[in-house]
């Protein structure tokens, strides 16, 4: 974690209640072990109110109320970046037990595992247009023509280039310098590639471990020990094709990513400019929260940028449905629903934006996405 993201930062401890939220908020002191330059990369950040602790390995600072659970729960992330002599003695025992029963494989609800950071990365890295080398075909034997097809006249115009869009109309309306910008569910952090030349600061939030230290060793050049694979034929692995990413380091020091829960991010209220959330609403038990968190986070104006699949689980989208009028007929205009009745302004929104994950060789998956721009008003209860 740079030096420079402390002052970002607040406790999410849930002990008191603020603006409804049971958390801490408290300012936190960073106490460094092992530092690279401006880049801690062991170390703690404690709580100047509560006092609670919150751990930073292998350069990723987890700011979390439950630090032990997450530890056991993501430790396949974690214990392939981590020596075990790192992990704070207290949560030891735990995470070593839970290390030894680690099981292999590529569940894709499973964060940590490294098919689930491999698509993730192809999603946000490769390229069509700028590839070095046709990385969706066969090394040995044929490829399918119709995957083929499909990647080169789909591939690179899905969320981000949308974003780029919008991206170049704020910044023609002078929206854009200096803006604080936020990313929820940031990934493997890709879309700072497309933010960076006009920003001012960014944060990126994920829960995957593995995620963060990747987008954090990719722009920041911060240690990264593993390989970067990604799928080809079953035949040869899970992952079975090593890809040499470009690390492209950030220009300053207002970029970082971090550990933390969706549903109570560190951070101050009304300080970003920009807070983007990319397919991640489909995803939360409690879909309606996401805009609210948002509007938390946005200054009054601030501009929140969205997108959703069409393929909810049944819990989400019967969230969905019961915070819906009768009017409401389709899951786009749903999520807009959600935005509208938390107090912003729907500014632009586009339809079957194409998404595509290439799972290997024989399989594309190829996803129907809705994105739209929404700005800050005031809230509607």
């Amino acid at each position: 974690m740079l030096t420079a993201t402390v002052s970002e930062l607040r406790c999410p401890q849930k002990i008191q209640k603020i603006k409804g939220k049971p958390t801490c908020f408290g300012h936190l002191d960073l106490h460094s072990r092992k530092q690279v330059k401006l880049d801690v990369i062991t170390g703690e950040l404690v709580c100047q109110k509560c006092k609670t602790q919150y751990p930073i390995l292998g350069g990723v600072a987890i700011l979390l109320s439950d630090v032990a659970a997450y530890l056991v729960h993501h430790v396949k992330g974690i214990s392939q970046l981590v020596p075990d002599s790192e992990i704070p003695k207290k949560y030891l025992r735990d995470y070593l037990f839970a290390k030894a029963e680690i099981e292999e494989g590529h569940i894709e609800d499973d964060l940590e595992a490294a098919r689930v950071i491999s698509l993730y990365f192809m999603n946000h890295y490769l390229t069509v247009k700028a590839a070095s080398n046709e990385w969706w075909k066969a090394e040995n034997g044929p490829s399918s023509p119709l995957i083929a097809k499909l990647i080169q006249e789909y591939w690179d115009h899905g969320p981000f280039e949308q974003i780029q869009v919008w991206l170049e109309k704020l910044n023609q309306n002078n929206q854009l310098p200096n803006a604080r910008v936020l990313e929820l569910g940031c990934g493997v952090g890709g879309l700072y590639s497309v933010l960076k030349s006009g920003i001012g600061s960014y944060l990126g939030l994920d829960q995957s471990f593995a995620s963060i230290a990747l987008a954090r060793h990719l722009h920041l050049g911060a240690p990264y020990p593993g390989k970067i694979m990604i799928p080809q034929d079953l035949l040869a692995g899970v992952t079975s094709r090593e890809m040499g990413a470009k690390i492209s380091l950030a220009q300053n020091q207002s970029v970082d990513w971090i550990v933390s829960d969706f549903a109570h991010p560190p951070l101050e209220f009304e300080g970003y400019d920009i807070c983007i959330a990319l397919n991640l609403i489909d995803m939360l038990d409690h879909p309606h929260e996401l805009p609210k968190m948002q509007s938390e986070v946005l200054k009054k104006g601030g501009i929140a940028i969205q997108s959703s699949p069409y393929i909810w689980n049944e819990r989400a989208a019967k969230q969905l449905r019961s915070h819906q009028p009768a009017s409401v007929k389709t899951s786009a205009k749903a999520v807009e629903h959600l935005y509208t009745k938390a107090g912003f302004r729907i500014s632009d929104s586009e339809e079957h934006i194409p998404w595509l994950f290439f799972k290997n060789l024989r399989q594309l998956e190829v996803y129907s996405v809705h994105a739209f721009m929404a700005v800050k008003g005031d809230r509607v209860q």
